[in-house]
């Protein structure tokens, strides 16, 4: 067996499938950012916004849209499972601001993930009572069989969760149907009554909202395992983008047109109060945020071994066993275990709290460095421009307003 041969037998074990679908991936991009934070965030966004909460999504919208973008092209260029890892390694060739990167990828994974299976539990009080330390276990494991199996099993359980929480959506939308008329009105209303202070209103709310829409540096791990990469990334990320745009836009609109900014603020559970308030029950929509949260315990689950799995694979910055591509499954089986571990000793035994406050200061800086390797690489001038190319500005005003949201919050 020559070199040559040798090294294809050393990575056979080492690739993905490419197993899922243009349309499984649009569902699960949706899925990754239409999760449980707008069932929870929309009450705290429209205290502070009221009816200008919309112009609040709008605004984040833009300014998610424009890390987005350079998502979309460094995914053609880049088409890894180390997504923003693989960003930073071919901006600046840094074996060690890529292992930075890869591996705050991963701890925000962990922890982001460790965090929502608490929340999981705490909510599912709600339904039926089980020991928080047995809920932990049970509910870690088998989102953490349902990874390993294989991609298009997680997949489709992302899909069905995802239209289960968009029917959520449209749920509260319909039963609010008849106060829509009311809106015009409350936002003439807010308008003159804040026109002072728009802005000390609108930018704390925009920044809550921006969080609304992450989940993007998720769907893009997923690069290797994409049939028609190139074509089915970009639409999938806009698809993910636009939808909750106007989904986001609506049941605001929806919410306060019903409830007042006040009670929305005061709500654990904004949107049940909303459809409770017109005559409906309140465990529909709560089983549909349940799962909701479930998906974006998933989505973190399925995220994390594979930016390990680059790690190992392409960076030199983790243990070469954490490449592993089960045969069977197609899956990274010992990464995805070893995920599953950390999340469920997260969650049992340490305040996941002030942990996840670090999240997404860590997730905005790796938002900035992937910004600025697309503007090193265009700045190259050497490569030859993928089917999809933004301009220069749009990947400089990315890491320009990650700067500020980091700043934003530390001051506000």
């Amino acid at each position: 067996m020559d070199r040559g041969t040798e090294r294809e037998a050393s990575t056979e074990g080492r690739k993905f499938k490419r197993a899922i679908s243009p349309r499984a991936l649009a569902l699960y991009g949706l899925g990754t950012v239409v999760g449980a934070g707008i069932y929870v965030v929309i009450g705290k966004i429209i205290g502070m916004s009221g009816a200008l909460a919309p112009v609040a999504f709008l605004i984040a919208a833009i300014a998610a849209g424009l890390t987005a973008l350079s998502y979309t092209e460094l995914s053609i260029r880049i088409p890894e499972s180390g997504g923003s890892a693989a960003y930073v390694s071919a901006g600046f060739d840094s074996r060690l601001l890529t292992a930075i990167a890869g591996w705050a990828i991963v701890a925000t994974g962990i922890t982001s993930a460790a965090t929502v299976t608490t929340g999981v539990v705490g909510y599912s009080k709600v339904f039926v009572t089980i020991p928080e330390q047995a809920a932990i276990l049970g509910l870690v494991t088998s989102l953490t069989l349902i990874a390993a199996i294989g991609i298009r099993q997680t997949s489709l359980f992302m899909a069905l969760t995802t239209i289960a929480g968009v029917f959520g959506l449209v749920w509260v939308i319909g039963h609010a149907w008849n106060d829509l008329h009311h809106y015009p009105s409350l936002v003439r209303e807010a308008w003159s009554e804040e026109r002072g202070r728009i802005s000390s209103i609108i930018i704390p709310a925009g920044f809550l909202a921006f969080y609304a829409y992450i989940g993007f540096e998720d769907l893009v791990t997923l690069s290797e395992e994409a049939q028609d990469q190139p074509s089915a990334m970009p639409r999938a990320i806009w698809f993910t983008l636009i939808v909750s745009l106007l989904l986001y836009l609506v049941v605001s609109v929806a919410a306060v047109s019903t409830l007042s900014p006040e009670r929305l603020a005061a709500s654990v559970a904004p949107l049940v109060d909303v459809v409770r308030e017109k005559g409906a029950s309140g465990y529909i929509l709560g089983g549909v945020s349940l799962l909701m949260i479930i998906n974006g315990a998933m989505a973190h689950i399925v995220m994390v071994p594979r930016v390990l799995h680059d790690l190992a694979n392409h960076r030199r910055s983790a243990p070469t066993w954490l490449a592993r591509v089960n045969t069977g499954t197609g899956t990274p089986v010992l990464a995805t275990t070893l995920a599953g571990a950390a999340v469920a000793g997260l969650a049992l035994f340490f305040p996941t709290e002030t942990l996840a406050g670090w999240t997404s200061f860590i997730l905005l800086g790796v938002f900035m460095a992937a910004n600025l390797s697309l503007v090193v690489i265009k700045l190259r001038a050497k490569e030859r421009l993928p089917e999809f190319a933004v301009p220069l500005p749009v990947p400089i005003a990315g890491a320009t307003v990650s700067l500020g949201l980091i700043v934003g919050e530390i001051i506000l």
